[in-house]
């Protein structure tokens, strides 16, 4: 690239812009993408405010567009999601059967999933306009053109560098301006990162097919310093590109992230040493953007867990921070970690970062927030894996029995957003195992909101949990139970829940201490290690579990039917034939009157009143045996709302994709904001993948 000397010129009437006039085109588009999601921000924001509004006024239908200039961004609305939401038919790889249209299916056997169309149509328009200002002006069979074509490539390359910082970072700018968490855009500074490898290679490339020609380019590599320099960016990107995907990725993510950085300080300063002085403005404002986004969350972090900055907890603490945990042994290898009274806020569905010095030096862990603020506890339920986990897992093993021995923990975070769902006509809630753990908070949320009174759009919640042995509900059944009972004292909002038990081992999705792209899964079966019992009815597995196929493999295509047959006396199905017994830790001692420590250590424990119960009041005819028909049951509540309704779905990716499938495929149906008065449909997905 610092081959200068190599103008585009040109002449004639057009005359072709300078290199580094090129780079800039780059960012007027860039800066119109930014501007446009900060544009659809706002006009959220102010639909949200609008439909408050007219709720706390009782105004009839408050999330029904009523002028002409509501219904014609609700329009444009309703259209560009069925574009975006798409995604193509899931590929099984063993050759199954095709699954049917209202069925969910989760195959143990992953099968290939499809990027949804708007990320695959955001990428791509990314690199047409790359390879548009690479090659504009150009005649790619004129030899003599190749070394100038490298270096506008190369312009084309480093001016992409501060996007992929401003993506990277937690404390996100561009986050920030569109309403967006980082883990929501983390895909793109991957993909980012990934087109400027293509630009990169494209540079280098046209050197070496120009220095080739004369069998030149050992040559020119032993005597030009500035070359050896360019292929040394190139093969740390190269490295960087690789070990971005997700089996790498995956493996060892701590060891991932150190590696990442270090790549990156080392691609930085052989970019440095490569390039022109002139274009050095595309490299320090990458280390710039680091270093802002790393002074953001110093400030957040020191703000959130030093006492001097909070009077109370000062009187309350004798130390300098805020946030003291208890950690409590739970069955099935998980810990529980319990801060009281913490020194922030939140939103439900949101994460934090936590690290424990004196326990696990050095490290930290991002994982779900399952409680609410009004419950004045934050807390984490940790499955144990390898590493930081265990060392919790351990720790909280051997304390003695009727101790709470306290730690200083620091919090980063917490990280997250979700639209208000207050703002939404219907609200359809959708939870595949262990994604309950990011649903039950939400619709916790909506329950709060009504009993404190304020306004809210809100007439229908639909719940729909399906898991994978009936001994898994227990995990949320006192806060369903508690929402059911809490939402029958109110007119509206009316809240129908239904579990189903379907016996698949992908609903119990193994889970990892390595950072999720959208945070909440990580603690997300952390339920399943629980000791609490479940007061449903049991039947012996020959009643129901006969033949070839298990009754709970069945799609259950009418639920409302099931219902009625259950109020006329006929015997509730709940399958019984994947039900496990509750295996305790293997580490946690007996006491001496034969209990399990985790139910001694859990015991007048704050938080966790709102998650235990020795019996389980959950009204038998909310659960069912079988496979959820989701388009019906979607489609069924979609017919009777009077505004926009949302669908939050978190679960196996499996599940997220069938769920976009389905909502595309209503709103294409219902011809949504098309002149047959059907309302739009707001979707928001959270998956185990990352």
């Amino acid at each position: 690239m610092s081959h200068s000397g190599h103008g585009s010129g040109g002449g004639g009437l057009f005359p072709i812009p300078e290199d580094p006039y090129f780079a800039k085109i780059y960012w007027m588009f860039v800066g119109g993408a930014i501007g446009v999601g900060v544009l659809v921000h706002l006009a959220e924001l102010l639909l949200y405010h609008q439909r408050i509004s007219a709720a706390s006024k009782a105004l009839p239908d408050p999330a029904r567009p009523k002028n002409f200039l509501v219904r014609w961004y609700a329009t444009i609305t309703a259209t560009t999601r069925e574009a975006i939401y798409y995604t193509a038919p899931l590929i099984d790889i063993r050759k199954k059967p095709s699954i049917t249209e209202t069925e969910i299916s989760w195959i143990k056997a992953s099968p290939l999933n499809f990027p949804q169309l708007g990320r695959v149509l955001l990428i791509s328009a990314n690199l047409a306009l790359l390879l548009s200002l690479v090659f504009y002006g150009w005649d790619v069979n004129d030899r003599g053109n190749w070394e100038a074509m490298a270096v506008r490539t190369g312009w084309i390359t480093i001016t992409q560098l501060p996007l992929v910082f401003l993506l990277a970072g937690k404390r996100n700018l561009i986050g920030y301006a569109t309403g967006t968490s980082y883990e929501r855009l983390n895909w793109i500074h991957r993909w980012v990162a990934r087109c400027m490898f293509i630009t990169a290679t494209i540079h280098m490339g046209y050197f070496f097919r120009t220095w080739g020609q004369y069998d030149y380019i050992e040559t020119k590599l032993e005597i030009d310093l500035i070359s050896r320099r360019g292929l040394g960016a190139w093969c740390i990107l190269l490295w960087i590109t690789l070990s971005s995907f997700a089996p790498i990725r995956g493996w060892r993510y701590e060891l991932f992230i150190i590696q990442h950085i270090i790549s990156f300080i080392g691609f930085i300063v052989m970019v440095m040493l490569h390039s022109p002085k002139k274009a050095h403005v595309y490299v320090w404002a990458p280390v710039a953007i680091f270093f802002l986004d790393r002074a953001l969350r110093i400030i957040c972090i020191s703000y959130n867990n030093l006492a001097i900055f909070h009077s109370t907890k000062r009187q309350q603490t004798s130390g300098f921070f805020t946030c003291n945990a208890t950690f409590h042994a739970l069955s099935g290898k998980a810990t529980k970690v319990i801060i009281l009274n913490p020194p922030f806020s939140w939103s439900p569905g949101q994460h934090a970062f936590v690290s424990c010095h004196s326990l696990v030096p050095l490290q930290s862990h991002p994982f779900t927030i399952t409680t609410l603020p009004s419950d004045k506890s934050l807390e984490f339920v940790i499955r144990t894996q390898k590493g930081g986990t265990e060392k919790f897992s351990n720790h909280a093993c051997v304390l003695p029995v009727n101790k709470e021995k306290s730690k200083t923990v620091i919090i980063d975070g917490p990280y997250g957003q979700v639209r208000p769902l207050e703002q939404f006509d219907s609200v359809f809630l959708l939870a595949g195992g262990a994604g309950a753990t990011f649903i039950v908070p939400l619709l916790r949320d909506l329950v709060r909101l009504k009993r404190e009174s304020k306004p809210m759009v809100t007439r229908k919640i639909r719940l729909v949990w399906v898991v994978r042995s009936s001994a898994q509900i227990s995990w949320f059944a006192k806060e369903i139970a508690d929402a059911i009972g809490a939402l029958g004292k109110f007119d509206e909002p009316i809240l129908e829940a239904s579990i189903y038990v379907t016996c698949d081992d992908t609903l119990s999705a193994p889970l990892s201490s390595a950072p999720n792209k959208n945070g909440p899964p990580n603690a997300a079966d952390s339920r399943e290690m629980s000791t609490e019992k479940v007061d449903v009815v049991i039947v012996e597995e020959s009643e129901l579990c006969g033949g070839d196929r298990c009754c709970c493999q069945e799609v259950l295509e009418d639920e409302d039917a099931i219902v009625e047959a259950n109020k006329a006396g006929e015997k509730k199905q709940v399958c019984c034939c994947c039900t496990q017994p509750t295996v305790p830790h293997p580490k946690i001692p007996k006491t001496t009157e034969g209990t399990d420590l985790t139910e001694t250590q859990t015991q007048g424990s704050t938080s966790s009143q709102n998650s235990s119960a020795t019996t389980i009041c959950l009204p038998p005819e909310h659960i069912f045996s079988g496979r959820p028909a989701i388009k019906t049951l979607m489609n069924k509540e979609l017919e009777k709302a009077l505004g926009e309704s949302a669908v939050v779905v978190c679960g196996p990716a499996e599940l997220i994709q069938k769920t976009r499938q389905v909502v595309v495929a209503l709103s294409d149906e219902r011809a949504v904001h098309k002149g047959t008065g059907a309302q739009g449909i707001y979707l928001y997905t959270e998956s185990f993948s990352w």
